[in-house]
């Protein structure tokens, strides 16, 4: 399994109030367990979704855990696409990692 990345204020978070971060895991774990929807499902739309939110540690994690989870680099690149047609091109150009995950293996 994709390992969380925090940044500082999760990290900071995680020591004040632990109890919170234990259960935004739970949340996680609920939230991506196989369902109507396979984790490879949920893991490309919440890759979309970090797209269009602009968070690049979001998009790692979860486009990250869609491969763990069997998407192919082509699967994501057409999530991408749905986010850019729904919000534009903002939510494909803003970082060069959304390239990593789309360009072919050489």
């Amino acid at each position: 399994m994709t390992a969380i990345i925090f940044d500082m204020s999760m990290l900071l978070l995680s020591k004040k109030d632990p109890e919170v971060m234990k259960a935004l895991h739970r949340y996680r774990k609920e939230i991506f367990k196989k369902g109507e929807l396979t984790v490879r499902e949920k893991e490309l739309i919440a890759a979309a979704i970090s797209a269009t939110l602009m968070c690049e540690k979001c998009l790692e994690y979860h486009a990250d855990a869609a491969l763990e989870a069997g998407a192919t680099k082509k699967e994501l690149m057409e999530a991408f696409e749905v986010a850019m047609y729904l919000v534009g091109p903002s939510s494909v150009i803003w970082s060069d990692l959304i390239d990593h995950y789309i360009e072919d293996e050489e």
